[in-house]
């Protein structure tokens, strides 16, 4: 069989479009297929998709604007968590520096209440061209700033004068280059950032060695790495905005399809970035019995021991991190947006009522590890329970159980490994 091609529009210069929109050319760009999206109460023009791309599936970079409906769901839950935010700080600037199309800011300055500016920014002039578009069709220019631009350098220039109170990154991969940049680019007094990451092989273990270069701290393989991945991001940004003498106050994390996402609260205090250093630590996971501990940093890594949930037990141990061990979201903050979302359901993908409340039920365990029921059963030779029976059984014992939006397949609760496996044993292999 031959190999899959993408599919590329040659302008008359020669070159692939996709090419073109990297280059700093001063030519007038040229006309490219767009089609129009909604989203939410917007409507806005991107990228023709299917035009462009050979599969609809696997979007890349290559697309002359990128565009990706996938992430919606990402979207839908910023718009939420901007709106919560707002209900008790109002902004008055904010920067998109990696628009693409610019639906996220579009969907913003039309979907969230205030008069706030906001400053938009690509390297791509073709994706500019489409921003400019969309922001005119709302009559948004007054409260619009659009500029052609590295983002780093954008975040740094534009905020000497007046220091941004929302920075959105949502790159093609991971955030970190950016991080720094962005950090101190905010409002000193308080700001939100928000931060998306596609990178998962890195964050899951697959390359734990970029993981260190890229978030400081190890990932390893576990039923439970998308929540390291959460933490591992988590505690990069807590690590730069400490060296800028601020705190990071995670407001909620999202992981889902191929991405995880966080918002975070950022405000100048000394006093609470020290303090926010006991977040900061490892998970120490056993692969053969599946126990998990949470070590701070300090001199108690110096005697890591862990403690096995089989005598018996040979399994190797895996240790991820430095990475963020405290809270990841805002009680508050959620039920306020959940009120949002009550409101205009049908604004939001489907999918965004059952993440938020799994979110907001989560939260109070979230500092337990989830443990995937499956992985722990394929462990023992054991047939799954359902989730909603395991749950019951650990509270009928005096323990607590919540599910996770992390995955369908797993829980949160105090109760230990050992206990788990002996209820999940009672509930398939009733005597």
């Amino acid at each position: 069989m031959g190999q899959r091609r993408t599919r590329r529009i040659y302008t008359d210069l020669g070159m692939p479009i996709g090419l073109l929109a990297r280059q700093r050319v001063c030519w007038p760009a040229p006309m490219i297929a767009t089609k129009e999206y909604t989203e939410g109460t917007t409507t806005f023009l991107s990228a023709d998709i299917e035009h462009y791309a050979a599969d609809s599936h696997q979007l890349t970079s290559d697309l002359p604007v990128f565009y990706n409906p996938r992430m919606r769901v990402n979207r839908d839950l910023s718009v939420l968590f901007l709106l919560a935010y707002l209900d008790r700080s109002p902004i008055q600037a904010m920067c998109e520096p990696l628009a693409g199309c610019g639906v996220r800011t579009l969907r913003y300055l039309n979907e969230c209440p205030g008069e706030f500016h906001a400053l938009v920014s690509d390297t791509n002039p073709l994706a500019l061209d489409v921003v400019r578009k969309n922001i005119e069709r709302y009559g948004f220019e007054h409260r619009t700033t659009i500029k052609r631009g590295d983002a780093k350098v954008l975040l740094l220039t534009e905020s000497r004068e007046k220091r941004f109170d929302f920075v959105d990154l949502d790159p093609f991969g991971s955030p970190a280059p950016f991080l720094t940049a962005a950090v101190q680019s905010l409002s000193p007094k308080r700001a939100m950032l928000g931060l998306t990451a596609t990178d998962m092989p890195v964050l899951c273990g697959a390359q734990p060695r970029v993981a260190i270069r890229k978030y400081g701290g190890l990932s390893i393989r576990a039923p439970f790495s998308h929540e390291l991945a959460v933490r591992l991001l988590i505690g990069r940004a807590y690590s730069v905005a400490a060296m800028n003498d601020c705190a990071v106050y995670p407001l909620a994390a999202l992981s889902t399809d191929h991405y995880i996402r966080v918002w975070l609260d950022i405000r100048t205090s000394c006093t609470d970035s020290n303090d926010q250093a006991r977040n900061m630590g490892f998970v120490v996971y056993c692969e053969g019995c599946m126990r998990t501990e949470t070590v701070p940093l300090g001199p108690s890594l110096t005697q890591l021991r862990i403690q096995h949930e089989r005598d018996d037990c040979k399994g190797r141990v895996s240790l991820a991190g430095p990475l963020w061990t405290g809270e990841m979201y805002n009680q508050s903050l959620l039920d306020t947006a959940s009120q949002f979302l009550s409101k205009k359901p049908d604004n939001y993908d489907k999918r965004v009522p059952k993440l938020l409340g799994a979110m907001r039920e989560e939260n109070a365990l979230a500092d337990h590890i989830y443990v995937d029921i499956h992985a722990l059963c394929d462990l023992h030779g054991l047939e799954s329970p359902s989730m909603a029976s395991l749950m019951t059984r650990l509270r009928e014992a005096g323990y607590k159980a919540s599910r996770t939006h992390f995955r369908p397949t797993a829980i949160r609760t105090n109760a230990s490994v050992r206990e788990i496996t002996a209820s999940a044993r009672d509930l398939t292999n009733p005597m």
